[in-house]
């Protein structure tokens, strides 16, 4: 098992970073309840489209369109083998890093939800956390990038939509701003590239997926030769 890293990835992960760093510091500042936020806010609440709203709803709550979408996603890939398989372990990778730092910020800095500072009634119960980054936003969005950037666009396009529609869901529901939102596809493209750029990383969870999944994988399926 290699440790090096790949330094274009690397510098690509810490430019984005900085850009999340500069939104968070943005927010920390000024609050997420701003002339801009709430604008974008209302635009997306006040203007619903009934015959979408039960697929927003559904997609939103909870885990719908997060883990139990994008679990089943990471097990189909690593079951194909090959190439696919190497997307799955990118996409683990990459969620490990993001459920790591998306629980870190949850705790660090708090910033209400929209429905708590507006008056509003949201659509679906949603806990009282805090709001900034978003969480779906940021696994979604994770999954989304690490298929683009791995996945022949007819597998990647359908999966970003579905990490789009949750997103978009997200505020067109009540349960987030849209800073929220964007603070989350930052950090969870950030994610993406630095795994990308730890080579070593993802053998490391390679080795321990083949420990757990090593009966889950079709038969003659080629190898991801790690």
């Amino acid at each position: 098992m290699g440790v090096g890293i790949d330094r274009k990835h690397l510098y690509t992960a810490l430019a984005i970073y900085a850009l999340y760093i500069a939104l968070t510091i943005y927010v920390v500042a000024n609050t997420e309840d701003t002339t801009v936020n709430r604008y974008l806010f209302f635009t997306v609440f006040d203007n619903k489209a009934p015959i979408l709203t039960p697929l927003f709803t559904v997609i939103s709550m909870d885990d719908y369109g997060r883990a139990l979408f994008w679990i089943p996603v990471a097990l189909v890939l690593w079951y194909v083998g090959g190439r696919y398989r190497r997307s799955s372990v990118l996409m683990v990778s990459a969620f490990i890093l993001s459920l790591i730092l998306g629980e870190f910020m949850k705790h660090v800095l708090y910033e209400p939800r929209p429905f708590l500072v507006l008056h509003i009634t949201p659509l679906i119960h949603e806990s009282l956390d805090s709001s900034y980054p978003s969480g779906h936003a940021l696994i979604v969005g994770t999954g989304a990038y690490a298929a683009i950037v791995s996945l022949p666009w007819y597998i990647s396009l359908p999966l970003t939509i579905e990490a789009v529609l949750v997103s978009y869901g997200r505020v067109y529901v009540g349960v987030h701003w849209p800073l929220d939102v964007v603070a989350g596809w930052l950090l969870a493209i950030a994610n993406v590239e630095l795994t990308r750029a730890l080579p070593w990383y993802q053998d490391l969870i390679y080795l321990i997926m083949r420990k757990l999944l090593g009966w889950f994988s079709r038969s003659g399926a080629p190898s991801t030769n790690y």
